[in-house]
């Protein structure tokens, strides 16, 4: 399972064409994307067209949603108190819980975020190689 953080999505829907954005497609062909429920609310408050909004949303809603429980967002937590007591600040508590959603279901994310890059080096988070 691969998960797209909201930069991605962003840059995958505004046209521009990179490794990461290769990789979405490849995920989305073979129907290996999930999305966490703040991707998704991320994504979509980014549109600020109507029309934009529910072609994104008509997409996002029939990937495989890929929620927390309680001790899921325990672990987020625990997750940003770890970091910053190595002297990491990330910078929101959702890097955390997108981190911890694809730690918890052992899938790669697929980020441009350099935040994601300092979790995965003090955690168990997988990153996509473009």
């Amino acid at each position: 399972m691969t998960v797209a953080d909201t930069t991605v999505w962003a840059d995958w829907f505004n046209g521009v064409s990179t490794p990461a954005i290769h990789r979405l497609d490849v995920a989305l062909a073979a129907g290996g994307i999930g999305v966490p429920p703040l991707v998704l609310a991320e994504v979509l408050q980014g549109f600020k067209t109507e029309d934009g909004f529910e072609q994104a949303r008509a997409l996002l809603v029939r990937l495989p949603l890929l929620p927390l429980d309680a001790l899921g967002y325990v672990e987020a937590a625990r997750l940003f108190r770890r970091l910053r007591r190595v002297g990491i600040t990330i910078h929101g508590t959702v890097d955390c819980v997108i981190a911890q959603t694809c730690i918890g279901i052992e899938a790669e994310l697929l980020t441009t975020d350099a935040d994601f890059a300092l979790i995965a080096r003090h955690s168990n988070l997988r990153l996509c190689r473009n």
